[in-house]
């Protein structure tokens, strides 16, 4: 394992992007998420995917230098045209548009079509709680999951974000809808591990816990019909709202790479200044924070956490310590 300080993992990214034609300003914005990603141990959306993002963009399935493109639709209503760009740089670009609103405290909903996979979404979520604002992002994917009860690919892995303001940082949900992320199970395949079981059916509609089998077949929703609900919700709202594209009108990251994903991305801020001043605020979630810290233990287990508490507190360890980074991951980066 080689151990790289967060500056390290910028100028790799970058190179690696500008070398293969990707524009030095939107390999910033790629780098940024890449690195969000790696320091706080979403390693399936971080350097990883260097790899798979050039092979698209020597097949034509990424355009290096597209320019997002975007327009208001209605008060507090955006629509971003990622030309079939880098998600990071269209995301990005959406989530600009709501920081500009929020400065004057309004609301905003921006929908972007045209683009691919955009990478964490936590990374542009907190961004807008930063600004004392509630973040939500959702974004389809390629089918991998079939609807509840039947065992054809329909709907994606459908990740989806919120975050909340809290003090310096924000309880952060960031999360894919199925039982494990897509991303994940390529990175079992790739360390030689096992998947928990209940994530996957092989072709044949039979559960394992072989990610290869797993990435052959369908994965299955968190939840059962729970889980299967809130993927066709974000189905909806980031891919068929936004005028992008759906289910099996979407194409696969790491399959077809000459063609662009059509995906799509549903994203809203919320300011919660009218609604309520900040130092109250602060006293109400200090409060509500401390009822949940405080209350009764499970047997066995010391301590409870917010969401995104363990990947805060991991950011500030790597920061300071450095990202391990498999010896094999960046030979193949390097040769890139």
């Amino acid at each position: 394992m080689a151990r790289l300080t967060p500056e390290q993992i910028t100028a790799i990214t970058m190179q690696a992007l500008q070398r293969n034609g990707v524009p030095e300003k939107q390999a910033k914005i790629i780098a940024g998420a890449t690195l969000a990603a790696e320091l706080r141990g979403v390693t399936s959306h971080g350097l990883q995917m260097l790899p798979v993002y050039i092979e698209r963009l020597h097949g034509g399935g990424l355009c290096a230098n597209a320019q997002p493109e975007s327009r208001q639709v209605s008060e507090g209503m955006y629509v971003v045209d990622g030309h079939g760009g880098f998600g990071q740089v269209a995301a990005q670009a959406a989530t600009d548009i709501i920081l500009e609103q929020l400065a004057q405290n309004r609301m905003a909903m921006v929908t972007v079509l045209n683009t691919n996979h955009c990478g964490m979404l936590a990374y542009y979520t907190r961004q807008i709680a930063r600004r004392y604002a509630i973040g939500f992002m959702a974004a389809n994917t390629n089918p991998n999951v079939p609807a509840f009860g039947g065992a054809e690919k329909v709907l994606g892995t459908n990740p989806f974000s919120v975050a909340i303001p809290l003090r310096e940082d924000c309880i952060l949900v960031d999360m894919a809808t199925t039982a494990i992320a897509k991303g994940k199970i390529y990175e079992y395949e790739k360390c030689g591990r096992q998947l928990p079981p209940g994530c996957a059916l092989n072709k044949q509609g039979e559960p394992t816990c072989d990610p290869k089998e797993a990435i052959d077949g369908l994965l299955l929703p968190f939840a059962g019909h729970k889980g299967y609900a809130i993927s066709l919700a974000v189905e909806l709202l980031a891919g068929l709202i936004s005028g992008g594209g759906y289910s099996k009108h979407t194409y696969s990251l790491h399959a077809a790479a000459d063609k662009q994903q059509n995906l799509g991305v549903f994203l809203h801020g919320i300011p919660l200044k009218p609604l309520m001043e900040h130092g109250l605020y602060e006293q109400k979630m200090d409060d509500f924070v401390r009822i949940l810290k405080e209350s009764k233990k499970a047997a066995g287990n010391n301590e409870i956490f917010l969401p995104g508490e363990i990947e805060q507190e991991m950011e500030k360890a790597k920061t300071a310590e450095g990202v391990e980074v498999r010896d094999a991951l960046l030979s193949e980066i390097q040769k890139l």
